[in-house]
């Protein structure tokens, strides 16, 4: 594979091979520490994250949608309240709704966007669509 970030977990289970867990004992560190730092681990986790899902990116979209629903909620609940008289505080509560509303527009979008982004580095990758494990009178 010619990705760029390797984690050879994620490659293996997305090759598809049959796998057997093997149980080994591992030693105690005798000196020194490991040379993985807690910023390397980030990192790695973001690389692997990042490269072999999109979830995230669904992530964001899914809660983009959220935060519009709920200001579509508050706004109809606003709406009433301001009809009944109960709102004496003018423009606090259409500004608060607007803000709301629109973040969660943008986010939506803005997930929807890397969608696409990730879909076009999915292409990039130019991963391989089968894996041929043996031939046969091939030249």
């Amino acid at each position: 594979m010619k990705d760029k970030a390797r984690y050879f977990p994620t490659m293996v289970r997305w090759v598809g091979f049959r796998r057997v867990e093997i149980a080994v004992n591992h030693a105690a560190r005798n000196e020194g520490q490991s040379s993985y730092s807690f910023k390397s681990l980030l990192n790695l986790a973001l690389n692997t994250i990042l490269s072999f899902s999109d979830k995230p990116l669904r992530l964001t979209v899914k809660a983009g949608i959220l935060i519009s629903l709920i200001s579509f909620i508050v706004a109809a609940v606003t709406f009433c309240r301001a009809i009944m008289g109960y709102i004496v505080v003018s423009g606090y509560s259409s500004m608060m709704i607007s803000i709301w509303l629109l973040a969660g527009v943008i986010i939506t979008l803005i997930g929807m966007l890397g969608l696409y982004i990730g879909r076009i580095f999915d292409q990039v990758k130019d991963r391989p669509v089968f894996i041929v494990q043996q031939t046969i009178n091939f030249e």
